[in-house]
Formats: C-alpha cells, sequence, structure tokens
C-alpha cells in the first residue's frame, strides 16, 4: 500500500512537470486550478488502475499448475466511484494442482493444497480432502486421525457443488503420485 501510494505521488509530480512544460512551450502561463487539477486526476487514475487490474495481474503471473476455482463478490462502494462502473475482485481461491494426491485406500479421496488470496490480507494455503464421489470438502488439520486402512476420520463435511470449479479441477487433475492415507504428508 505504501508504494502505491509513493507511485501515486510520482506519478502526479511527473504529470504537474509535463502540463507545466507544456504551458511552457506554448508561451502561455498556466492557469490557476490546472496543476493541483492534474496532480489530483493522476493519483486517482493511477489508483482506481492499481485497485482494479490487482486480480487479473495477480492471476496472469500464477504458475500454470495454480488454477482459480472461485473468486469473492465484486466490490463496489460509493467512495471509490469507479468501482461502480468496474466493480474489482479483492479475494480468489485457487488449487495447486501440481499437489493433489489420490488416497490408495478410498480413490475417489483426493489431498489439495487450496489457497485463499485477498488483497492487503496474508495469502492462507490450507490442506484440503475432496471427496469427489459424495462432492464434499474437508479442512485437514492436526486433529484428524487416520484409520487402519489410511482413511482420514472426519467428522465434519462440507458439501461443495458437483459441479463447481473446485471439485472438477481437484477430481480431475493429473495425479502425481499415491498417497497411503489422505492425512499423510506428500514428500
Amino acid at each position: 500500500m505504501l508504494l502505491t501510494f509513493i507511485g501515486a505521488i510520482v506519478l502526479a509530480i511527473g504529470c504537474v512537470g509535463m502540463v507545466s512544460l507544456a504551458f511552457r512551450a506554448t508561451g502561455r502561463k498556466t492557469p490557476k486550478g490546472v496543476l493541483p487539477l492534474t496532480a489530483g486526476v493522476a493519483m486517482i487514475a493511477f489508483i482506481a488502475y492499481i485497485e482494479n487490474s490487482w486480480y487479473s495481474r495477480i492471476v496472469a503471473d500464477l504458475p500454470e499448475s495454480h488454477v482459480v476455482v472461485a473468486t469473492g463478490e465484486p466490490f463496489s462502494n460509493f467512495i471509490q466511484p469507479w468501482t461502480l462502473i468496474f466493480p474489482r475482485i479483492n479475494r480468489f481461491m485457487l488449487v495447486d494442482t501440481a499437489t493433489v494426491r489420490v488416497n490408495q485406500a478410498d480413490p475417489s479421496l483426493r489431498l489439495a493444497e487450496v489457497i485463499l488470496v485477498q488483497r492487503y490480507a496474508r495469502t492462507i494455503v490450507t490442506r484440503q480432502v475432496i471427496d469427489c464421489e459424495n462432492a464434499r470438502r474437508a479442512d485437514l488439520t492436526d486433529d484428524i486421525a487416520l484409520d487402519e486402512d489410511g482413511l482420514p476420520q472426519i467428522e465434519t463435511w462440507i458439501d461443495v457443488p458437483a459441479d463447481g470449479e473446485l471439485l472438477g479441477t481437484v477430481c480431475n487433475a493429473p495425479v502425481t503420485s499415491v498417497e497411503t492415507g489422505a492425512g499423510t504428508n506428500p514428500s
């Protein structure tokens, strides 16, 4: 956020300098209020661009194995009027398909890293067990025990849409290695 502020100030100074030079080159005196107006418009335009392009810039830089499976509701408010015309995405969820593992004892169970990204917040990497057959998921925590077959003993599952991106991405991802239990750490 500090770099965005510094960038906006530098751009404003540059635009004011160009407008001032343009008036001097034509031999005219700069009208009152033009330079502050130029600085203000330049700063607002820069911040609007940085804020609204955040999602597309981040997604463009992701590795090929990272697939966006959900986005937050588009954000708009009156304090930033440009968002009323062009709402922006402030958060999204993606799956690292390179981390998808299948359970030998139950091939319908997959383990995947699900990454939660939000503007101006820390990125959270979670490990989730995805049940492809029953369209549900559960967070893999240290509290989850494995039975003798290596299957996780999960009490609380969360239903996911059977035609949703999360289920489709994880269940159709190429599996590079097979785990003996969904709760084991991939190496």
